[in-house]
């Protein structure tokens, strides 16, 4: 039992002492790199190694990636490689006879021999995966050999995103490849490459590769789904934009966008698509969809709006807008819509009647109030709606939002006399008597029919106040002086519903 004890000891301590090393090894490691005129350095230490690598200029590796074939004028490649304390380095340089070679140990110059050339052999891979150095020339003979499948090869031994994305972009940039590879290549990228800033560096500027048939466009638009970043996704989508695209790969590019997370990245899509002059029914009905799984009522708004400024919308695509509009719950942003549609524009019955059963769901007076008052004063309203819309002032709690309105309304030169007597029924049923006085003694500075003056005579009988009904009396006394006789009787008939003898006797006189 105690052996036993003992030897579990033992395993415990020697895992915590690996734990511990494994630790202080990961806190050591470090790399940096800088370019700065054209000199490229980079420093890689884990331990108690470290490899440092400085050049310039355009260096040309031999094909079996153990020696250096040459050097352009003026340029250099310093190796310099420390293992457990021991430090060795190469300089090679442009020479009449090629490459001309400095190798030290230490301090110490040693002569070019053997040694020295096995361990450029042995370092030289590394430094190639690690810098890109002669990336094009190794491109070409690996795609030679292999096409795709012999790039990948390599690039699957090279562990930066930095340098891989460049082989990638450079086969990309030199070579054709078949369906069959941008399939295959656009799902290895994002499998191999962990960062999404280098996926979408390789593949934002290659879109016109990919979106060419169904099955690469499907690849393609697949690996961004693999992103984490919506960020990148857009800048990826945003490019392929810019390419002559039909209406199947440009519904691709918008289903790409709809499962992105952030409605910021989303929309910004979205309007890159809208801003395309030669979109169809289909495409703009699609763009309308799916501003209806935009989460924040200010970006689907802005969607909307634009989609809205398109001409000669379709039934579908405009029934798919008012059900993106029926998805905004902010009073604020349906109203921002409703004026986008009213404005500068006749609107058809089909949008009267849009915005009429939306009000229906508004909690808001005040833009309740925007929308009806932008309708009465914008719009050649039928006689149909125009009193379901004076209707809905019957949903407006604010008396003071109702007389807005109302006013409004009583102030349209064009208003045949049943209108006007219906806008005038909806005054009566206001509770106020304050904004009711504020209505009538508005309407009655503006120049009246007789008919006008029935009504609203009629309308000042629902005041309760003897105070604001005798103001209001006092108000129409000259207009009812030169009126016919049947003007006058209603008069008195209003009048002595004042109940304050003070306050009928100001208004009695008037025509007595």
């Amino acid at each position: 039992m105690k052996r036993n004890s003992l030897i579990a000891g033992i395993i415990v301590a020697v895992f915590a002492i690996v734990c511990s090393v494994n630790q202080v090894q990961a806190q050591s490691t470090s790399t940096s790199v800088s370019i700065n005129n054209g000199v490229h350095k980079y420093s890689h230490r884990s331990g108690s190694q470290r490899l440092s690598i400085e050049y310039d200029g355009e260096i040309k590796i031999a094909d079996d990636d153990k020696s250096i074939e040459s050097i352009s004028r003026g340029g250099y490649l310093l190796i310099r490689k420390t293992s457990f304390g021991e430090r060795r380095e190469i300089l090679a340089e442009p020479s009449s006879s090629g490459v001309s070679y400095e190798y030290r140990v230490g301090r110490r110059v040693q002569e070019w021999n053997q040694e020295a050339q096995e361990f450029l052999a042995d370092v030289l891979l590394d430094v190639i995966r690690t810098t890109g150095i002669g990336a094009e020339s190794r491109v070409e003979r690996f795609f030679k050999k292999g096409r795709l499948n012999g790039v990948l090869g390599e690039v699957d031994n090279i562990r930066n995103d930095h340098i891989k994305h460049v082989y990638l972009k450079i086969m990309l940039d030199e070579y054709e490849l078949n369906d069959q590879e941008l399939v295959k290549l656009a799902q290895y990228v994002p499998s191999e490459l962990d960062s999404d800033h280098y996926i979408s560096e390789v593949f934002k500027d290659y879109s016109d590769k990919f979106l060419k048939n169904d099955a690469t466009t499907n690849a393609f638009l697949g690996a961004l789904r693999r992103m984490d970043s919506d960020h990148y996704v857009t800048q990826i989508l945003t490019r392929a934009l810019r390419e002559d695209l039909n209406d199947d790969a440009l519904i691709k590019v918008i289903e790409a966008a709809d499962v992105m997370d952030s409605d910021h990245y989303k929309t910004n899509v979205l309007k890159e698509v809208l801003d395309r002059r030669d979109l169809s029914d289909k495409l703009v009905d699609a763009v309308i969809k799916a501003s209806t799984e935009i989460d924040s009522d200010h970006y689907a708004t802005l969607i909307i709006s634009d989609a809205l400024d398109r001409p000669n919308l379709s039934d579908e695509a405009f029934n798919n807008l008012m059900d993106a509009i029926s998805r905004i719950d902010s009073d604020h942003y349906v109203t921002q819509t409703f004026q986008s549609m009213l404005r500068d524009r006749d609107v058809s019955d089909k949008v009267i009647e849009a915005i009429l059963n939306r009000l229906e769901y508004m909690d808001s007076d005040h833009y309740r109030n925007v929308i009806i008052s932008d309708l009465f004063e914008r719009q050649s309203i039928s006689s149909e709606h125009f009193t379901s819309l004076l209707n809905t002032v019957d949903d407006i709690d604010s008396d003071h939002y109702a007389s807005q309105i109302l006013m409004k309304v009583l102030r349209n030169n064009s208003l045949n006399d049943a209108q006007y007597d219906q806008v005038l029924r909806k005054v009566e049923d206001i509770d106020s008597d304050h904004y009711k006085v504020v209505i009538i003694k508005d309407v009655l500075g503006a120049k009246l029919t007789e008919k006008h003056l029935m009504s609203i005579l009629d309308a000042a009988e629902s005041i309760d106040s003897d105070y604001y009904k005798s103001e209001v009396l006092k108000n129409a006394c000259n207009l009812v002086q030169d009126a016919s006789d049947d003007v006058k009787s209603t008069f008195r008939t209003v009048a002595r519903g004042i109940r304050s003898d003070t306050y009928y006797g100001r208004v009695a006189r008037c025509i007595d």
